[in-house]
């Protein structure tokens, strides 16, 4: 039986769960933002968005969609915000877009965000992804799932947010530990 496990926890403190890593942390690599990042050329972004509604508002409008399937959305007022879909939250991170250029070069926040060394992971031991794909979970955090290499897969971005959209839509009311008997998947 699968649980309703701490999103919120899970997210916010992925970074530090990789910092404790046999790999180097020794933060002497950039990665570009092309590795981290993948192209949403051609993808309608309301099929993208629409399991997600119910948190996302329509205002919002996307910027950028990381290569593990998170995404960057645009405020009408110029804000940025995060939807961290592991943890089904919705954070504004940026007042405007050039805060948010300017926070991308925070390390800790571009780990925490991007993640690069569970990418590099990923890229390294292949499959590469192709257009109109991300890293996504094979088991979401959220059900407990881990962010090791080991729990993605690539996945179609439609497919990738219509499922953690719809599970978050769920369970988001639930308490933490809940056991969770069915989930059900349009």
């Amino acid at each position: 039986m699968l649980r309703r496990t701490p999103g919120t926890q899970a997210s916010l403190n992925r970074a530090f769960e990789f910092a404790n890593k046999t790999w180097s942390c020794t933060h002497t690599h950039i990665f570009p933002m092309n590795d981290l990042t993948v192209s949403i050329e051609g993808i309608d972004h309301e099929r993208l968005l629409g399991e997600w509604r119910w948190l996302v508002p329509s205002r919002m409008t996307i910027r950028s969609v990381t290569a593990l399937g998170d995404v960057f959305l645009r405020d009408a007022d110029g804000s940025v915000h995060w939807l961290d879909v592991a943890g089904g939250k919705l954070s504004k991170v940026a007042d405007s877009e050039a805060a948010f250029e300017n926070a991308l070069r925070d390390e800790a926040l571009r780990d925490n965000w991007f993640l690069p060394r569970v990418v590099s992971e990923l890229t390294a031991q292949g499959p590469k992804l192709e257009p109109g794909q991300c890293y996504s979970y094979k088991k979401p955090p959220c059900l407990g799932g881990s962010f090791d290499a080991v729990n993605f897969e690539p996945t179609d971005l439609v497919v990738h947010f219509s499922i953690l959209g719809q599970i978050h839509a769920q369970i988001k009311d639930l308490p933490e530990g809940t056991p969770i008997g069915k989930i059900h998947l349009k």
